[in-house]
């Protein structure tokens, strides 16, 4: 089967779930704005109708999107917590292959071609997935710049919203990378989850009971071994080379991992 081919059923199948949690998280983020924004505007009006608009921006600042966004945990709560329902997804649409009335993944398995394409495709699309998470948040960031200016006072809102958010926010670089080889860690970060996921699964399709002892055991030994690198006291450029050495190291393990069990342990 064509590769493309293998890419357009993912994206038939992940689709829905998409587009439920980018619409839900949309809904909820919105919600949270609109709280959060009505909650300033009411603490600010009382000292401006007591005084001014100018004297209320001189004793205490023009208010920005990081104080909305950072002021409760909220917010940036709910954009992890669709991280890990995206990983979920992924995990729940790889188990789903091998049950059920259909069990795609034996007719897939089953055509010419090489049976690695198939993890290849799902990543593809996990990795597509992500992009368009990062594209969600900043256009929920950029609806919360849009109920700033709509509901608070003219001249109580600072300029480049969205800019200062980004420089200053102490949340969002847990969320959004904010510098190429910050994207290019998030980006081998979630290559290795979705391997880890892949072996795991894998390990348990090929040998049951055990396979799924060794897929968690596999899996366990790569937390332990992240845990461990985040102790240590490094310098900056060491800290580099020892998170990028981890990701790129075991996500090429698991991959490896990954294409021999597809190859020879896996059986229709």
């Amino acid at each position: 089967m064509k590769f493309l081919t293998l890419i357009e059923i993912e994206i038939k199948k992940i689709l829905p779930w998409l587009g439920t949690l980018f619409i839900g998280l949309t809904a909820l983020s919105t919600g949270m704005f609109y709280r959060s924004i009505g909650n300033y505007k009411n603490e600010m009006l009382p000292e401006i109708m007591s005084s001014s608009v100018s004297e209320y921006v001189q004793a205490n600042g023009k208010l920005s999107l990081v104080q909305i966004f950072d002021s409760t945990a909220f917010l940036p709560l709910s954009y992890i917590f669709a991280a890990i329902l995206l990983v979920c997804v992924a995990f729940y649409l790889w188990y789903k292959e091998w049950f059920g009335a259909s069990k795609r993944i034996y007719m897939l398995l089953s055509l010419k071609g090489q049976r690695f394409s198939i993890f290849l495709s799902k990543l593809v699309i996990i990795l597509l997935s992500v992009f368009c998470f990062y594209g969600v948040i900043l256009i929920n960031l950029g609806i919360g710049a849009l109920l700033m200016n709509a509901l608070l006072l003219d001249g109580t809102v600072a300029n480049q919203l969205m800019t200062t958010m980004l420089q200053k926010s102490y949340f969002i670089g847990m969320i959004l990378p904010l510098s190429i080889s910050d994207f290019i860690y998030k980006i081998a970060f979630i290559i290795l989850m979705f391997s880890l996921i892949s072996v795991f699964v894998l390990c348990d399709r090929s040998k049951k009971i055990f396979g799924l002892i060794a897929g968690a055991i596999f899996g366990i030994a790569n937390i332990a071994l992240f845990i461990y690198t985040k102790t240590l006291y490094l310098y900056i450029d060491e800290r580099f080379f020892v998170d990028y050495g981890f990701v790129f190291g075991m996500s090429t393990v698991s991959i490896l991992i990954c294409a021999w069990l597809l190859n020879k342990k896996v059986s229709i």
